[in-house]
């Protein structure tokens, strides 16, 4: 059996140590961690027996850790992030890479780009999990996603991409049909296409026109549950779709669709990479580098 088995009694002990170092506090490192702070109080006394050791200082307000708990934190720290980064370059090897994204942007930005993607991950294979609502990804086992926000999302570490901008779109024939040009007011579109609001993060017909200051439009004549449906309707000339920055650009420069009014950036909210709390690791690095310079910064 290895001394330090026989010191610490409990291995758990050390990762509770970890936390608690990381965190600054009892009660910070016990919801990390998932535990109460009882709980978390009782495994530190725990450890200082089973090692003979005092690791914190404790006033009646607050604990923190004596020269020799510093010692041994860091000491811990770094013996956990060893091996973290050797299970991380271990699954890099035998798993593919999980990305989750709305199916607007791997449909018509990511999946074009598969092969720049997989030389970002050092080769490693990806798989792309589709989702629409972030509620979807709660608890999940992806490496990194793709959202829309304001970059506090719940769990995640994230950075951001590019801001959420937006014009409405159409092919050029129902343009042309309905007098439509890139001056166009709010109230001069008709037929309009949209996904259905239900639980959301992205703009809606009523949020590009208050930008405007303008009234809302009339409600969309049709609604989907997901972007690509939106724009091939758009593409096969139903009507006027809302088309966001990027996930469009190629289908303007290559004029299958066409501007039909004015676009409009949201101030705060836009598009992040994010990851687990904690583990950003080699793939994700790659991935981060090469997003930002493929799309620049914000």
């Amino acid at each position: 059996m290895r001394p330090i088995m026989s010191s610490v009694q409990r291995l758990q002990r050390l990762a509770v140590l970890d936390a608690v170092a990381r965190n600054g506090s009892f009660s910070a490192g016990a919801l990390e961690l998932g535990l109460t702070q009882p709980v978390v109080t009782r495994q530190m006394r725990d450890l200082e027996a089973a090692l003979g050791i005092e690791l914190f200082e404790r006033s009646k307000n607050r604990s923190r850790l004596t020269p020799a708990g510093v010692e041994l934190a860091t000491a811990v720290n770094m013996s956990l992030g060893a091996i973290e980064h050797q299970i991380d370059q271990l699954r890099s090897v035998s798993e593919p890479f999980v990305l989750a994204a709305h199916p607007g942007i791997a449909q018509q930005w990511l999946v074009p780009r598969l092969d720049e993607i997989h030389d970002a991950l050092d080769g490693r294979d990806l798989r792309l999990w589709l989702f629409d609502h972030d509620d979807e990804l709660r608890g999940g086992p992806f490496d990194a996603s793709i959202r829309v926000g304001m970059g506090n999302f719940d769990g995640q570490d994230s950075i951001p991409l590019f801001a959420e901008e937006v014009v409405p779109v159409a092919s050029p024939a129902f343009a042309a049909a309905h007098g439509l040009t890139a001056q166009s007011a709010p109230n001069e579109l008709t037929r309009l296409l949209h996904m259905d609001q239900g639980n959301r993060p992205w703009m809606t017909w009523s949020d590009w026109a208050r930008a405007l200051g303008a009234d809302p439009p009339r409600p969309p004549s049709v609604v989907y549950n997901n972007y690509p449906l939106v724009l091939q309707e758009a593409l096969a000339g139903r009507g006027v779709a809302l088309g966001w920055r990027r996930l469009v650009d190629d289908m303007l420069d290559q004029g299958l669709l066409v501007e039909v009014g004015v676009w409009v950036r949201h101030p705060t909210s836009g598009y992040h990479l994010t990851w687990p709390r904690h583990r950003r690791t080699p793939s994700v690095e790659g991935l981060a580098n090469w997003l930002q310079a493929r799309l620049g910064h914000p």
